[in-house]
């Protein structure tokens, strides 16, 4: 019966802490979502009394809802144009800094031949392939980049699904289409593992017919004062922080 009473006590002592945890609302690049729960985890290790909070879109469409007057503090954004943004608009604390370099792959369920590299994008066994909007998405513009350096994107265009960001890409690449260009740490999440094989279902696109992918963040003006919005904002620069990234497939900043 004591037992019982101290692990109920327990219990209760668990739940009053994590009620009291303090929240930063970050909104993240859809690219981050395979990297969210280690990525909190090891925030919540090094403060333990904070806790972060994730909303994820493609940096453009954040942005404009941050603009717009969204109640985020921190912006993780998938390439340093749409974090510069907030700076530009004076909705920044500070200048933005990079926080990991995003890596482009291309992804299949299919018996292609990966060996013809992006060419592949033109075989006539492929109906569809799936990419976001290079608009508001970074990995969307990267890909639309790789081809048109590589002279395909006009030839293999007429075959492009649509997605309104990476992670809609890949839910697109694993239902229906049968490539599609996505962000390497997806290769990380439970949907994906059964295909990550390098050379049979994925292959790593040519960083160099893209420009990097340079991750950025920016504390928002709104949060400065933000203890918990701060801490997160120094932990992205952490070891800790940095060892989950390149945990998930990207590169030093």
């Amino acid at each position: 019966m004591k037992r019982l009473v101290c692990l109920a006590l327990a219990l209760c002592l668990c739940c009053s802490i994590a009620a009291a945890q303090e929240k930063v609302s970050v909104a993240a690049a859809a690219n981050l979502s395979a990297v969210k729960d280690e990525l909190s985890a090891a925030f919540a290790k090094k403060y333990p009394q904070y806790a972060a909070e994730f909303t994820f879109g493609s940096s453009g469409t954040l942005v404009t809802q941050i603009k717009n007057g969204a109640p985020f503090q921190v912006f993780m954004s998938a390439d340093r144009g749409f974090a510069q943004a907030l700076v530009d608009a004076k909705l920044a604390s500070g200048e933005s800094a990079v926080y990991a370099v995003g890596k482009l792959i291309l992804l299949t369920t299919k018996d292609l031949d990966l060996g013809k590299g992006l060419a592949v994008l033109k075989d006539p066994a492929v109906a569809q392939w799936a990419n976001c909007n290079p608009e508001t998405a970074p990995y969307g513009r990267a890909a639309v980049e790789a081809l048109t350096k590589a002279g395909l994107y006009d030839a293999v265009k007429p075959k492009l699904v649509s997605a309104q960001n990476v992670s809609q890409a890949l839910q697109f690449t694993l239902t229906g289409a049968d490539l599609g260009f996505v962000n390497k740490s997806a290769l990380y999440s439970k949907e994906v593992k059964p295909y990550d094989k390098e050379g049979k279902y994925w292959i790593e696109v040519d960083p160099r017919l893209y420009a990097p992918i340079e991750q950025a963040f920016v504390l928002l003006k709104s949060a400065e004062a933000s203890k918990v919005a701060t801490a997160f904002s120094s932990f992205l620069a952490s070891a800790e922080a940095q060892a989950v990234f390149a945990a998930y497939g990207y590169g030093k900043p």
